[in-house]
C-alpha cells in the first residue's frame, strides 16, 4: 500500500510557486547586497568569504557524482565517476566550454555503453 499522498497540480498553481519562489530569492538576494555597505567587515572575514563557493560546490558536485546512502558508488562501475575524471583531465588543458561538452558527451556514452564494453572485455578475458 502506497503511503505517500498523491497531490495533483495545476498549471497555473506551478507558475504561481515558481514565480513566488523567484520573487523571495530576488528579495534574499537583494537585502544582503542591500546590506552589504551598511557595516564593516574584517579583512579576516572577507578572505574566508571567498573561501565559500570554492568549498560549497564540490560538495554538492560530490554528492550527484558519488550518491548518498545506499547509492554511493566510488568506482569505475560508475558513469558519473567516469565523466568526472574526463572532465578533470579536460580541464587541465582547455577551457570551461569544452570541460562542459566532454561531461555530457561522456556521459552519455557511458551511461549507455559502458555495461556492453565491460561484458564484452569480461568475457573477452575470460
Amino acid at each position: 500500500m502506497d503511503s505517500h499522498a498523491h497531490i495533483a497540480l495545476s498549471n497555473e498553481f506551478v507558475i504561481y510557486l515558481s514565480l513566488a519562489m523567484a520573487v523571495a530569492t530576488f528579495l534574499i538576494r537583494f537585502s544582503v547586497i542591500g546590506m552589504a555597505g551598511r557595516f564593516n567587515m574584517s579583512e579576516r572575514f572577507k578572505k574566508t568569504l571567498r573561501f565559500v563557493p570554492v568549498t560549497v560546490l564540490p560538495a554538492i558536485i560530490a554528492v550527484e557524482i558519488l550518491g548518498k546512502g545506499s547509492n554511493f558508488a566510488f568506482n569505475l562501475e560508475n558513469p558519473k565517476v567516469l565523466a568526472a575524471i574526463v572532465c578533470t583531465i579536460v580541464s587541465l588543458r582547455f577551457g570551461l566550454i569544452w570541460v562542459v561538452i566532454s561531461g555530457l558527451v561522456s556521459l552519455v556514452i557511458f551511461q549507455n555503453y559502458l555495461e556492453p564494453i565491460t561484458q564484452f572485455l569480461t568475457h573477452f578475458m575470460a
